[in-house]
């Protein structure tokens, strides 16, 4: 039998995902490279999908996303793989500021990066 805990245990479960996500799109609505991208969403609407999307990336077996997919959500957004590698400094920072560990964030930002190709559409930029 497997006991290592998951990324979602070892971060605190679902109060330390949810306080990750709202400190993020918090710098992210404040970030003039990223906020554009958001001025016409239902911000709790995102959050509250991006909650779900982290707690099942990171391992909680009692979450399941039920949001569109990544590529219907991001296709017609223009992102960049410099506005992508901006949101992961973005999510790095807040994670350091939370005190999480150097293997888990590393864990964490490994998540992110395998969605980069679902979610950058604009390669030239």
């Amino acid at each position: 039998m497997d006991n290592k805990k998951s990324l979602y245990e070892r971060f605190g479960g679902d109060q330390q995902v949810s306080e990750l996500i709202d400190q993020f799109y918090y710098k992210v609505l404040f970030d003039k490279l990223l906020r554009d991208k958001f001025l016409k969403a239902d911000m709790s609407r995102v959050r509250y999908q991006q909650k779900r999307f982290f707690s099942q990336m990171m391992g909680d077996k009692n979450t399941q996303y039920t949001g569109k997919d990544l590529v219907e959500v991001h296709k017609g957004l223009n992102i960049t793989n410099q506005q992508f590698d901006k949101f992961k400094v973005h999510l790095k920072n807040i994670a350091q500021d939370m005190e999480v560990s150097g293997a888990d964030l590393e864990e964490l930002l490994d998540h992110v990066e395998k969605h980069r190709d679902q979610i950058v559409f604009n390669k030239a930029a």
